[in-house]
């Protein structure tokens, strides 16, 4: 759920099967991405694997055009600073996730250095105010934050946009005009790429986002409506200072607080230096404009800003150990000490980067939830509606349907779907947690009637407008039927619960695995019935209220002792039913 993650199972799905993303779409991200993924699946690299492959791939990209960048900056003799500015860099969490997981961010790290690269290159290149105009169009219509680089690529080719109109003259302005157009017209010719949306949604692609082959489902996507919620300026101070404290707190946890501060001394060392001053102005225009836009007018975390100011802030490092290198030159016998220092600076925050990032990125890529969803909507009915909402589980079962080729029976659908004619269609069911965020009055709201709740499986609980129901007769709770079933690792017990009377007090569930001496050796004791969410308060007389428990195989077990149970006043448990299973989960598998 971390959102580094949120959407990296989409972009899975995506890429395996030229689906469309989320708004805003980054058609050109997933056209170049599901060639590289297809390629990278016919080397044998699996499904779930190529698309974080694609973003190593652009990654190590980024990095070498930086490093080039860095050599336009200080010079040949520099390399060896450039180099390791560039390693430490990318040890930098933001990077090195980015890196690592399907996600759009080292891509737009590609076009963001080779922008700056194109216009800090030293030497005449022919149509270059063209060229950026072209590539920065096609960036912004990949990512609309990239649009905060214009300033600095503005200031970096200024005399070449202006050219001779700064005589005067009528033909002068007049060519500067036509130069305007022009690069207004390349740029604009980026948003091309967009036809890629409605033509995958109308050719019947498996994972289409939205509607974008109608009309205003097409702008939705491109204008990115549903992230409006984010933009805007902070209505008080108190949302200024959050907006500071979040920018702020992520970069610190990217760079350090040492590695903000060490950026910052060095962006002045190269203010000050007249060899340094129009690349820095450059750097810091770029960092500056999406620190500003983070600040002032978003109040979520972006990579996208992030990158342009972490990346000011590491050529901030570069231009700091030139300076120190060339200090310690200058004092003749101590050369050597400015090559240490920044050695030993960049070795520290080498170690200090790689011991903060590296578990928890590897917790991140190694978080078990996707295949643990999976394995849990297997569970489901066949023919049934799966609801889950838009996010990672949505998104692991949507990998297993569409990718895998499993679950085909199931239909999958998110939160905005119509459950109404879900329900109404066959089983409508969920994953237990669900409820957390969806209670009982939400999917009543839904269906525009009274739920009823019930276990379809292990933590599968099916939203049912219409109850089962048996006759029954006498007072209280009791058992209609239940089951023991056995897998490899879990015993599981199925009960079927009825009532003959309102309930008014609630009770809870205790069911645990024993011993032939009576010990306690598993239990799956719960608040109330259906993982705590149906409880009998709510239960109808002779409804059926299916409940699935789940125990580890323990050895030496051999009956489930089961029932319901009150809490009293002074805290004691006190049974209201009891009631036992013998568990044979045969030879084969004890």
């Amino acid at each position: 759920e971390h959102y580094y993650m949120i959407d990296v199972g989409e972009t899975q799905i995506v890429l395996n099967r030229w689906g469309t993303l989320h708004a805003t779409g980054y058609p050109l991200y997933v056209m170049v991405g599901n060639v590289l993924v297809a390629l990278l699946r016919g080397l044998g690299v699996s499904a779930a694997t190529a698309p974080g492959v694609t973003s190593l791939l652009y990654g190590l990209v980024a990095l070498g055009l930086i490093y080039g960048l860095a050599l336009v900056v200080m010079g040949e003799r520099q390399r060896w600073l450039a180099a390791g500015m560039v390693v430490v860099y990318g040890l930098t969490r933001t990077v090195w996730i980015h890196n690592a997981i399907a996600e759009i961010y080292s891509f737009g790290l590609v076009l963001l250095a080779g922008l700056l690269l194109l216009a800090l290159w030293p030497r005449p290149v022919r149509g270059r105010v063209y060229w950026l105009a072209l590539i920065g169009g096609i960036g912004v219509f990949h990512h609309r934050a990239l649009l905060m680089v214009a300033p600095a690529l503005l200031y970096a080719v200024w005399g070449e946009v202006v050219g001779d109109a700064r005589g005067g003259g009528r033909e002068a302005y007049g060519r500067l005009a036509r130069r305007v157009v022009v690069c207004l017209a390349l740029g604009l010719a980026g948003f091309a790429q967009y036809l890629y949306l409605p033509l995958r949604a109308m050719s019947g692609a498996a994972w289409v986002y939205g509607e974008p082959q109608t009309w205003d489902g097409f702008w939705d996507q491109f204008l990115g409506r549903e992230a409006s919620r984010f933009i805007g300026a902070p209505a008080t101070f108190e949302g200024l200072l959050a907006n500071l404290n979040l920018i702020n707190t992520v970069l610190v946890t990217d760079l350090t607080a040492a590695g903000i501060g060490l950026g910052l001394v060095g962006l002045v060392v190269g203010l000050a230096t007249p060899a340094r001053r129009r690349a820095t102005i450059t750097l810091v225009l770029s960092g500056g404009a999406a620190y500003g836009f983070h600040v002032l007018l978003y109040t979520d975390v972006l990579s996208a800003l992030v990158l342009p100011v972490t990346l000011t802030l590491a050529f901030g490092w570069l231009l700091l150990a030139e300076w120190a290198v060339e200090r310690a030159r200058q004092m003749g016998g101590w050369r050597w000490a400015g090559w240490v220092g920044a050695g030993v600076v960049g070795g520290l925050m080498s170690v200090t980067l790689v011991g903060q990032n590296w578990r928890f990125i590897h917790e991140l890529t190694t978080n078990p939830t996707g295949g643990e969803t999976i394995t849990l909507a297997k569970g489901a009915p066949a023919g049934s509606t799966l609801m889950l909402d838009w996010g990672p589980r949505h998104f692991a079962v949507g990998f297993a349907r569409d990718v895998l080729g499993e679950l085909t029976d199931v239909r999958l659908v998110s939160h905005k779907a119509d459950l109404r004619t879900a329900a109404a269609a066959g089983e409508l069911v969920t994953l237990d947690f669900t409820f957390y965020n969806r209670p009982i009055e939400w999917w009543e709201a839904q269906l525009g009637e009274r739920v009823y709740l019930w276990a379809a499986a292990a933590r599968l609980v099916v939203i049912d407008p219409q109850p089962r129901r048996v006759d029954v007769s006498g007072e209280g709770i009791a058992v209609e039927a239940a089951e023991v079933s056995c897998t490899a690792t879990t015993i599981h017990l199925t009960v079927d619960w009825v009532t003959a009377s309102p309930i008014t007090e609630g009770l809870s569930v205790f069911v645990h695995l024993r011993d032939a001496a009576d010990a306690v050796l598993a239990q799956d004791d719960r608040s109330a019935p259906v993982y705590g969410w149906w409880p009998v308060t709510r239960w109808t007389v002779g409804e059926v209220v299916r409940d699935v428990y789940s125990l580890p195989r323990v050895a030496g077990g051999t009956r489930i002792v089961y029932g319901m149970y009150r809490q009293l006043a002074d805290g004691r448990f006190e049974n209201v039913r009891e009631y036992t299973a013998a568990v044979d989960c045969g030879d084969e598998q004890r």
